[in-house]
Parts: structure tokens; C-alpha cells; sequence
């Protein structure tokens, strides 16, 4: 006897035996249980799912000498011949090598004779969007109301390119991929069979690089028994599939945690001098950031990971050394880079430098950690270790603040403002109303008023002199303040109350001192600020504290 390959020797003869399938197989049960059988079907998804298998199944269903039933017999001669792909009422027809007009005339003239011997006159169009447009006209007034006896079930993996005036004569099922854990549970199960030995790891990768498709898993297995006979070593999977060690991979890893550019290279070098390509391993690398991601998120899900527990340790160390910022960044990158790669001359040299970028990347603080040092005058940059500023110098090692000052730097992306200036005081001919803490109070009380307080809290200070509420703005902040002016009578009346004297609105607007002005340019030169500016676009301003 003739040997018969994997997928054709284990190909589902039932709906039972169909796996991924459920939600379609369950509806085509009902309806032959019902005997409410649709005239056509249209089966759609990716290659290896099971579309021409359900569609046999189909077939021997609606033809067993017992049917039509939802459980087909395999062995009346019906059921054999259709198996067998040799009835003669069951017609298999691929349309890409039967395009044209006068194949589907063809077909038209013989659906109008009765069947041979069986049930139903049932035609099987694979790969039906390869059809002509002429073609699925001709098709289109059989395909609504054939003669009882006929039977369509069109198959195709791109379910777009076919005429929506067909695909609304049909009955539409949508096949979906096949999930992972069924595609390896499935090959163990050929493997216990046919008595191979293969190990864990080599099932995983024949499984994760079939991809979705039943058939291309099996293809893959064999392939790799013609290559290493019934005895399957990692090594043969690895060399055969191209696939990538997960030892480089969490070696690579480890070396962007360390920071380490020279030893990250040196694997990277060995890498592609023992066959490694450097696509191969682009898309390893993001696969393995998407791994630590999960586990951040889930923990140890196998079923969301895919992952054998001997890497368990590996990924929990990994996850926990790497912020969710810092996954997210390298995940762009080197999804970025994968892209790039397609086009460029030398990919190897492209994915070195898309890892130099992670290695600049990783612990990269967070933009309000940095605000923080800045403020309180610890910062240091990104990966340097600064040296003690002298003495008689500031924080930043500028020069020193003036007697009773004390320069903050600070960053932002808003428009610049001066907080809390020293406001020449107007000449007056009775003691200032100004109480502690009267601009929060007014600021409080304006809390439910979003727009109000906004604009109020772009303001520098906020007074009360000689029965007048004066807000003062910086000059940058006009916008804001001809906000303010709009509710003159509104927080005239609100000042009052605060106060217990009536008060009139006065609005004021201040530049920065030259003093102030000249402070803000030095820091603005100072090599560290520089050097958080450089990677925070941003403007330097002095807060100072009365």
C-alpha cells in the first residue's frame, strides 16, 4: 500500500473530529437535524482550518444511506466514494484551473440531471473567488434556486473578493483559526500514533510555527520525521524551522537589563554566524517582550503565554527587572525595526542598532521622577554619576542664588509662568487688606467653576489693597486674564463675601526681573539641565519664594 501522508491520513472524517470548529459544526448539526439544509453554504478562512474537510463531512451527511444525519456512517459505499474524493454524484471542482464562463455553463447543464445513484447532486467549489467575473454571473441564477436535487458548498480563504451577490445566496461560515493548545494536543496524539518521539519543546514550536492551520502543523511534523526518522531532537526542530533558542533570546534580554552594549553585540555576532536570521529573531525578541508583558498583567497564564514551565523562572525574573513603560518602548522599536527590515540591505546591522536603542532605553525614568530631582536638585541625567558640586556653587553647580532667594529649575510644557512675585505695592492712605493664604481661599471657592479656576490658577498672585481684589498675571498669560476680567462682577462679589468688605476687580500684569531673567539663562546652559532638556523639549523658569 501506497504511504499516505499525515494530513490526509489524519483528516477529521466526522463533525466530532473537526477541532476548532464548534460554533460552525454545531449550526451545520442543527440544521441536518431539522432538516432545515440550506441549498448553498460558503465556507471561508485561512489555508488548513478545515474547509474542504467540513465540507466532505457535509457531503457524506446529506448523502449516507442513513442520512441525511448528523452523523455519517464512513462505510456505505456513499460515504467511501465521497472520503475517497470519487463519487459520482459529489463533484469537486477547483475553481482556480476552472475560471472561465464555459466551466460554470458546464456545470449549469449537468445540475439539471439527477443524481447517479445518491441523494444529492452536490458541487464542491474550492478556491471559488479564483472564479471570473463572467463566470459568477453565470453562476449567480442556479446558485438561488437550483433544481432540489443540487447542492453548493463553495469554499475560500478570501472571503472579500467574492460578489456580494453571491455570498448573499449563501449560507455564510466563518472558520477561525486554530487555537494553539488544539493544534498540540492534535499532534501529540499523531505522535503517540505513529510512535514518534518528540519532546515538549519541539511539539510547542511545530505548533506555534503551523500558525493557526491543522494541516500546516502536520506538513511540519513530517517534514521534520523525513529529516531525523522517529527519533526528534530540539536541535533538528531548531535547525529545520529556523527557530530561535529561547537561551539567546533571555541572554539578549539580560544584556539590555545590565546595559551591556559589548556582550549584547558579541550574541548577537554568534548568533548570525550559527544560522540565525536576524528576522527570525526580530520577531522572537517581540514575541518574548510581549511574554514579559502578559505576565505583568496576568501572571503565569499558559494558555494567553504559550510557554512551557521551564521558562517560568526566566520570564518572572525578566518581568519583574523591566517597568510596563519600558515594554511598551521596546516593543515599538522593535516592532518598528521588524518593518524596516523587509527593505533593508543588510537586517543583521539594523537589528544591532535597533538593540543599541533598547539599551539607551532601558530604565529610562519616569518624566515625574525627573521633575522631581529637578525641583529638589538631585538630577543627575539618564547614566551618569555626577561629581560633588563645589561648596560655594548651587545644586547645579551654577552660580550662587542671591541672599534669600533660592532658584529652583523647574520644566513645563504649558506656556511659562512666575510664581508668586514680589508686586510693587501701589502708594495707599490705609493699612493693605492682604490676608495669608487669601489666594487659595479665592481659589477654594472657585473649585466648583472649572474654567474660573483654570484661568485663576495661571495667575502669580491674587490680593486684596485698599478695597480692590487685584490678580496679577504674567504678561505671557493675557489669555487667561481677559478670562478673569469676564467675571469682574462675579468675583468682586466673592471677594467681598471673603472679606466682609465690598471689593472692585483689578487685573495686573508683570515681566520677568532682568535679575530673574538672567538666572534662567544660566541655568538653561548648565550641562545637566541641557541634557534634560535635549530629551525633554521644555523651557526653564525661577520660582522664587518670598
Amino acid at each position: 500500500m501506497s504511504y499516505v501522508v499525515l494530513a490526509r491520513k489524519w483528516r477529521p472524517q466526522t463533525f466530532d473530529e473537526v477541532a476548532g470548529q464548534e460554533t460552525v459544526t454545531r449550526a451545520l448539526r442543527n440544521a441536518l437535524r431539522s432538516g432545515r439544509i440550506a441549498h448553498a453554504f460558503l465556507f471561508s478562512g485561512v489555508r488548513g482550518v478545515g474547509k474542504t474537510t467540513t465540507a466532505r463531512i457535509l457531503a457524506k451527511a446529506l448523502n449516507c444511506e442513513k442520512g441525511p444525519t448528523e452523523e455519517p456512517c464512513s462505510k456505505c459505499v456513499s460515504c467511501t466514494e465521497i472520503a475517497a474524493a470519487n463519487s459520482l454524484d459529489v463533484l469537486e471542482i477547483d475553481a482556480a484551473s476552472n475560471t472561465g464562463v464555459d466551466n460554470i455553463r458546464e456545470l449549469r447543464e449537468s445540475a439539471r440531471y439527477t443524481p447517479a445513484r445518491d441523494r444529492f447532486k452536490i458541487y464542491i467549489i474550492d478556491e471559488v473567488h479564483m472564479l471570473s467575473n463572467a463566470a459568477f454571473n453565470a453562476l449567480l441564477k442556479t446558485l438561488e434556486e437550483p433544481p432540489p436535487h443540487v447542492k453548493f458548498i463553495l469554499a475560500t480563504t478570501e472571503h472579500a473578493k467574492i460578489p456580494v451577490t453571491i455570498t448573499s445566496r449563501c449560507q455564510q461560515y466563518d472558520l477561525k483559526p486554530i487555537p494553539f493548545v488544539l493544534i498540540l494536543e492534535h499532534l501529540k496524539r499523531i505522535c503517540a500514533s505513529e510512535e514518534i518521539e518528540i519532546s515538549d519543546y519541539g511539539l510547542r514550536a511545530v505548533s506555534s510555527a503551523a500558525k493557526g492551520s491543522m494541516r500546516d502543523g502536520q506538513s511540519i511534523l513530517e517534514q521534520i520525521t523525513s529529516l531525523s526518522g522517529t527519533q526528534v531532537s530540539d536541535e533538528d526542530v531548531r535547525v529545520l524551522l529556523g527557530v530561535v533558542d529561547e537561551k539567546l533570546v533571555a541572554g539578549l534580554v539580560d544584556c539590555i537589563q545590565e546595559r551591556d552594549a559589548q556582550a549584547l553585540l558579541q550574541r548577537m555576532q554568534d548568533a548570525v554566524e550559527s544560522g540565525v536570521d536576524p528576522r527570525n529573531l526580530a520577531g522572537r525578541m517581540l514575541a518574548h517582550v510581549r511574554n514579559l508583558m502578559v505576565f505583568q498583567v496576568s501572571g503565569w497564564e499558559e494558555r494567553l503565554l504559550q510557554l512551557p514551565d521551564s521558562q517560568k523562572e526566566v520570564v518572572t525574573r525578566q518581568a519583574e527587572a523591566f517597568s510596563t513603560p519600558d515594554l511598551i518602548r521596546f516593543f515599538d522599536v522593535l516592532t518598528r525595526c521588524e518593518g524596516e527590515m523587509r527593505w533593508h540591505p543588510n537586517p543583521g546591522l539594523h537589528l544591532e542598532m535597533a538593540f543599541m536603542k533598547l539599551i539607551e532605553l532601558a530604565g529610562l525614568p519616569r518624566l515625574e521622577r525627573v521633575l522631581e530631582q529637578i525641583e529638589s536638585g538631585r538630577f543627575q541625567g539618564t547614566a551618569q554619576t555626577p561629581e560633588k558640586p563645589p561648596e560655594s556653587r548651587d545644586l547645579f553647580g551654577g552660580r550662587p542664588a542671591p541672599s534669600g532667594r533660592s532658584p529652583v529649575a523647574k520644566t513645563t510644557a504649558s506656556p511659562a509662568r512666575s510664581v508668586s512675585p514680589a508686586v510693587p505695592e501701589p502708594a495707599r492712605s490705609e493699612p493693605v487688606q492682604h490676608e495669608q493664604g487669601f489666594r487659595e481661599r479665592l481659589l477654594a471657592a472657585v473649585q466648583d467653576q472649572a474654567a474660573l479656576h483654570a484661568s485663576l490658577l495661571h495667575s502669580s498672585d491674587s490680593q486684596v489693597q485698599d478695597g480692590n481684589l487685584i490678580v496679577v498675571f504674567p504678561a505671557s498669560e493675557r489669555v487667561h486674564a481677559d478670562l478673569v476680567q469676564k467675571k469682574a462682577q462675579h468675583l468682586a462679589e466673592l471677594s467681598g463675601q471673603l472679606t466682609g468688605s465690598p471689593c472692585k476687580l483689578q487685573i495686573r500684569f508683570q515681566e520677568a526681573e532682568p535679575a530673574q531673567k538672567d538666572e534662567e539663562e544660566d541655568l538653561a546652559e548648565h550641562p545637566k539641565v541641557k541634557a534634560f532638556l535635549k530629551r525633554f523639549p521644555s523651557k526653564v523658569i525661577v520660582e522664587r519664594n518670598p
